[in-house]
């Protein structure tokens, strides 16, 4: 794609869902999301990011990820008007093509970036981070109660401590 139209094209996948959330017009909301989803999947069938090429999935991943995040902002402007159920599940169905190039991308990125060395960065701090992380998606997933929430911090605390002295460099 050439890149005097990237702006124009970017600006106009922004305004198409955003303008019908802020007024509150499912139909207009509709229309523009579709809009964005046809130009979506356009860019990405014109492109063909499943040749192995990581530019042109990352390229395409822009615009498919552009649509996908102004139906979202579409929705989060309606949510001081009504129930966004109708409005999240038309964005949840049209974000299929960024889930689809989102995969193709890190398909090919992750194994370059995931090793065993990542939990050294930072002299053991990023391994901390990640267990404390990963403690904190637990207990707000799966636990109310705030009894119920302090031993398990305390619990992945104490584990991030021990991650961060097992992964510091001597």
């Amino acid at each position: 794609m050439k890149a005097s139209y990237t702006l124009p094209l970017s600006i106009l996948m922004i305004v198409l869902p955003i303008v019908p959330g802020l007024v509150d017009s499912f139909i207009a909301f509709l229309v523009g999301a579709l809009i964005d989803f046809i130009i979506a999947v356009y860019v990405l069938i014109s492109e063909k990011p499943w040749i192995n090429d990581i530019k042109t999935a990352i390229s395409t991943l822009y615009f498919t990820a552009l649509s996908t995040f102004a139906d979202v902002a579409g929705v989060f402007f309606v949510m001081a008007y009504q129930d966004e159920y109708k409005f999240a599940i038309v964005t949840l169905t049209l974000s299929i093509p960024f889930i689809y190039n989102l995969f193709l991308v890190l398909k090919s990125v992750l194994p370059n970036i995931i090793k065993r060395d990542i939990l050294y960065v930072g002299n053991g701090f990023f391994a901390f981070i990640l267990v404390l992380i990963i403690g904190a998606i637990i207990g707000r997933a799966f636990i109310t109660n705030f009894y119920a929430l302090l031993p398990l911090y305390t619990g992945f605390l104490i584990l991030a401590i021990i991650a961060l002295f097992y992964f510091r460099k001597k």
